[in-house]
C-alpha cells in the first residue's frame, strides 16, 4: 500500500514510460486494486506501440493479475467455508468469539450468509445480540421465507420481509425520542448511559420489541427509576409496567453472559 501511495504521488511520471507503467500496474495488482489494473492494461494498448519484448512484459502482467484474482477468490471461498463450519458450533463459543464470527459473516455474500445464520438463529446457546445482528441483515436485505428463531427461551418463527432494522423500528424511535426529551438536556452523561443500555435491550428483544415494550413512555420511566432511586413515574403498579419490569430483569439475566 505504501508503494502505491508513493507511485500515486508521481503518477504523471509513471505514465510517461511503458516500463514504469508496467511497474505501476504490478503495484496495483499487489494492492488488489484489480479494476484499476485492468484499466491500466487497456490504457497501454492505446498509448504504447507494442514490441515483442513489451508484449511479453504485458502478458506477464496479465498473468499476474489473473493469478492474484484467483488467489483472492480462493481465499474468499475458504473463509466462507470456515465461517459456515463455525456457524454450526457457535453456541459452544464465548460471546467475544461469537461476535468475531458474526463480524466475518456480515462481510460474506448474502446466499452463504443465509445458509450460515439458519443454525445460528435456532441455537438456544447463541447470544441474542448475535442473533439480532443476523436477523437485521436478513431484514435489510428483505430476504423471503421463514426462519426458526430461539428467542428469550422461546421457539419462534420470523419473516424478514415483514421486519425493519432496529434503528428504524417505531418503538425504538419513540423510546429514543423520549429519552432525549426527558433526560438529555438535564443530564447528558446519564443520557449516554441510558441509551447504551437501551440499545442492548433493543438487540436482545429484536425482532419482537413491540411485544415487550407495549408503552415506550413507561419503558423510559423504568430506566429513569433504575438510575434515580427518587424517581416515581405514574401508575407504577399497573400490570403492563410490572410485565415490562419483569422483561427488563430477564434481559439483565441474559446479558450476564457478556461479562
Amino acid at each position: 500500500q505504501k508503494a502505491k501511495e508513493i507511485a500515486d504521488d508521481k503518477y504523471s511520471f509513471y505514465e510517461q514510460e511503458e516500463s514504469l507503467t508496467i511497474f505501476y500496474t504490478a503495484i496495483l495488482i499487489k494492492c488488489h486494486l484489480f479494476l484499476q489494473a485492468e484499466q491500466a492494461l487497456v490504457f497501454r494498448k492505446k498509448k504504447f506501440s507494442l514490441t515483442n519484448k513489451s508484449n511479453e512484459n504485458w502478458l506477464a502482467i496479465q498473468e499476474m493479475l489473473e493469478e492474484e484474482q484467483a488467489k483472492i477468490e480462493l481465499e474468499k471461498q475458504e473463509k466462507i467455508q470456515y465461517l459456515l463450519k463455525e456457524a454450526y458450533s457457535l453456541g459452544n463459543k464465548s460471546f467475544a468469539e461469537q461476535s468475531t464470527i458474526m463480524k466475518g459473516l456480515e462481510e460474506i455474500p448474502l446466499e452463504p450468509f443465509i445458509e450460515a445464520v439458519k443454525p445460528i438463529l435456532s441455537n438456544p446457546y447463541v447470544n441474542g445480540i448475535i442473533k439480532a445482528t443476523a436477523i437485521e441483515r436478513l431484514a435489510i436485505e428483505q430476504v423471503a421465507g421463514e426462519f426458526d428463531v430461539y428467542w428469550m427461551k422461546e421457539k419462534r418463527t420470523i419473516q424478514p420481509t415483514s421486519l425493519t432494522s432496529i434503528k428504524n423500528h417505531v418503538i425504538v424511535q419513540e423510546v429514543m425520542a423520549l429519552l432525549s426529551e426527558r433526560v438529555e438536556q438535564n443530564d447528558p452523561t446519564l443520557y449516554q448511559a441510558m441509551i447504551q443500555e437501551a440499545y442492548l435491550h433493543f438487540f436482545m428483544l429484536y425482532p419482537f420489541i413491540n411485544e415487550v415494550i407495549t408503552s415506550p413512555l413507561k419503558w423510559v420511566e423504568l430506566y429513569q427509576k433504575r438510575y434515580d432511586n427518587f424517581y416515581h413515574g405514574a401508575d407504577e403498579s399497573i400490570s403492563d409496567t410490572k410485565e415490562m419490569e419483569e422483561w427488563m430483569r430477564k434481559i439483565d439475566e441474559e446479558l450476564k453472559d457478556l461479562a
